[in-house]
């Protein structure tokens, strides 16, 4: 089981076998950086897709030069499309966005005919260090803060399976899932908590079998983060204090906690996108070169078969 992001860069830079990583808009210096970090870090082998000539100047005098796949592409949507032809193929094992327009990139990867679809549902995982760890270091996955407005039951239960295929991959056998609301009783007011019961219902009477994790809620969020709150709260669960996933009601509640944990948790972390059939890596422009690097290490391993 990883417990830390540099575990996952030491797996990924020990593998015999590189994946390889296809940066769609290889055109820009910033894109270039992540390639030669990729590249210097021996985690993966990058595959540039982007005006050829445009994209051989910016390598010159690095070690790209005359090292790295160029896929020559007129135009925004030509990276997009023949990143995913590559992809298809079996030529390239993630996608990572340079600098295309995200919906470009989605609506290549969704496309009907011969496209990556993979799941019914396209869903962000972020995963991070623990922040108030001090000793016993772990990760912890949050779904979802990116995608996803305001999702519903069954949104719910796919975002759940794919957050918990991530953890199968991060060596977690049954990872503990907790939604989380404002509180941890029920209330028809709150749709989040009725939503959370119905899930753990589900999988108490065997309706979810295929979803190999512990899944139970509702929960406030200091119940499954914190010992102390849960014992104060007479909370008797492998939840208490010790949640693996958190499914959050709704994008604002993700995408708030998730930035706490980065910026004032100061907690390393990095994201992937799933619901393809390759690892979709779209990192924030605030990202710095450590965040991009852990979640291009974080869509690599998911990659591995």
């Amino acid at each position: 089981m990883f417990k830390t992001f540099d575990e996952i860069l030491l797996k990924v830079k020990n593998s015999e076998k590189k994946q390889k990583v296809a940066i769609v808009g290889a055109e820009k210096s910033v894109v270039i950086e992540a390639a030669l970090d990729i590249t210097k870090e021996n985690i993966g082998v990058p595959v540039l897709f982007g005006l050829a000539t445009t994209i051989s100047e910016l390598v010159k005098g690095t070690v790209l030069e005359n090292n790295v796949e160029i896929v020559d592409c007129e135009d925004m949507d030509s990276s997009c499309h023949k990143a995913v032809d590559y992809a298809v193929d079996g030529k390239v094992d993630l996608i990572l966005k340079g600098a295309v327009d995200t919906a470009k990139l989605m609506k290549a990867i969704f496309r009907k005919e011969n496209g990556l679809k993979d799941s019914p549902l396209i869903s962000d995982v972020l995963v991070f260090e623990d922040p108030i760890a001090k000793e016993n270091k772990r990760l912890i996955g949050l779904t979802d803060g990116g995608l996803i407005p305001l999702p519903d039951l069954e949104t719910k239960i796919e975002m759940t399976r794919s957050a918990v295929k991530v953890f199968h991959k991060l060596g977690f056998e049954k990872p503990k899932v907790a939604y989380i609301s404002a509180v941890e009783k029920v209330s028809p007011k709150i749709q989040s908590t009725v939503d959370a019961a119905e899930i753990q219902k589900r999988k108490e009477n065997g309706q979810l079998e295929d979803i190999n994790a512990y899944l139970e809620g509702p929960y406030a969020i200091d119940n499954v983060i914190s010992e102390y709150a849960a014992k104060i709260k007479g909370i008797d669960s492998v939840m208490a204090g010790n949640a693996d996933i958190l499914v959050m009601p709704n994008i604002e509640s993700g995408n708030i906690l998730g930035k706490i944990a980065n910026y004032w948790g100061n907690a390393a972390n990095g994201h992937v996108i799933t619901g393809a059939k390759v690892p979709v890596l779209i990192t924030s422009r605030a990202d710095d070169a450590k965040t991009k690097l852990n979640s291009v290490a974080l869509g690599i391993l998911v990659s591995m078969k």
